[in-house]
């Protein structure tokens, strides 16, 4: 099975090493021309390191390029591991050379996926439209630790998705199996973009913990540290937000931490909620976060909490904790993330209802 991966950060390179190792052909794919020493040395070997635990091992790559002609047409399944933001800007650069056969992962997915539809009907190519899947997050927790190396955390067990169109989910669970494992099906990718756990707990541990960001010299270890009962009062009751979201789009209310053990656990419900949340965090206790300029805020802040305060507004639900959320963020850095916010608008729709049947949400529930 070819396998191309568009993304060369921790996730996309992990994916690489991963699938590397379980014996995929497996090629990288940058769009950025930006320097960037970790992809100029994949550039350079073809080869990447993965360090798991006390081991490491290093596997070759098929190709590795900044070129998508070189190895998007060639794939059987594309991962697109790359920072939601720039999502709009990948369907422009890669949609002329997508194929219909072809399985498009996208996670974390955010709707990305309509932004590729959208490309594909501008360059009139609607009839050549691959198969999109959307996921909710990475599969690993992960850092690249040197050029041409990454160290793997831990992996998740279970992986929900949802396609576009939404009645072939069942498709996409047999195409993905041999890559993610576990897949779990879900009705829509408005579920999955709601239940991506970032939204909630990177938006969360992140603006609530700027000052101990600040002085921490590069030592804040956000899921060991981060959530205080305080802090877990605002992380419930924006969950809170999602859930009402979810029964509102007439999808099934489930908390940010009944999913995150589905993800994390083969036997979730083994696990009280606090141990589970436990468990987890001192298996990344290693991953520190020295500024609260990054992605954690960046991209989950206007796409994920923008995304649910744009429906919640189209749609006559209030959103007071994300909002407040979105305002004290972009504060701290400097931007309106109201304006750069994933919008029903931006993703070409005049109404949340146009949007949510466009991705297979066959109708809404009442306030």
């Amino acid at each position: 099975m070819n396998i191309t991966i568009v993304g060369s950060g921790h996730g996309g390179s992990t994916a690489a090493a991963c699938l590397a190792r379980d014996g995929h052909q497996v090629s990288m794919l940058k769009l950025s021309n930006q320097p960037n020493e970790h992809f100029a040395k994949l550039e350079e070997t073809k080869c990447i390191t993965l360090k798991e635990g006390d081991g490491q091992q290093t596997y070759p790559l098929h190709a590795v390029t900044r070129n998508p002609a070189e190895v998007i047409p060639q794939a059987d399944i594309i991962l697109i591991y790359y920072v939601s933001n720039y999502h709009k800007s990948l369907a422009s650069a890669l949609a002329p050379h997508l194929q219909k056969h072809q399985t498009i992962y996208i996670c974390p997915g955010y709707l990305g996926s309509v932004y590729f539809l959208n490309e594909l009907k501008r360059i009139n190519r609607t009839e050549d439209a691959p198969l999109f899947v959307e996921g909710e997050t990475l599969p690993y927790s992960c850092r690249i630790t040197n050029s041409g190396e990454v160290t793997l955390y831990s992996e998740n067990y279970g992986h929900p998705i949802a396609s576009i169109p939404a009645d072939r989910v069942q498709e996409a669970c047999h195409t993905l199996k041999p890559i993610l494992g576990n897949c779990i099906p879900r009705e829509n990718i408005a579920e999955v973009a709601l239940h991506n756990p970032n939204l909630i707990m990177h938006t969360v541990g992140i603006a609530l913990n700027a000052a101990y960001i600040e002085n921490s010299e590069g030592q804040f270890s956000m899921y060991t540290e981060g959530f205080t009962p305080s802090t877990w009062k605002v992380a419930h009751q924006l969950d809170n937000e999602k859930m009402e979201m979810l029964e509102r789009i007439g999808s099934k209310r489930r908390t940010y931490i009944e999913e995150f053990k589905v993800r994390t656990f083969t036997e979730p419900e083994l696990h009280s909620d606090d141990e589970a949340f436990a468990i987890y965090a001192d298996s990344v206790k290693d991953l520190h976060t020295k500024s609260v300029n990054n992605r954690y805020i960046t991209e989950d802040v206007p796409m994920g909490l923008g995304l649910l305060h744009s429906l919640g507004k189209h749609l006559g639900m209030p959103t007071p904790v994300a909002d407040s959320i979105i305002t004290l963020a972009g504060t701290m850095v400097g931007d309106d993330y109201f304006l750069e916010a994933r919008t029903v608008e931006e993703l070409g729709f005049t109404t949340a209802e146009e949007l949510l049947s466009f991705i297979g949400v066959n109708k809404t529930t009442e306030v």
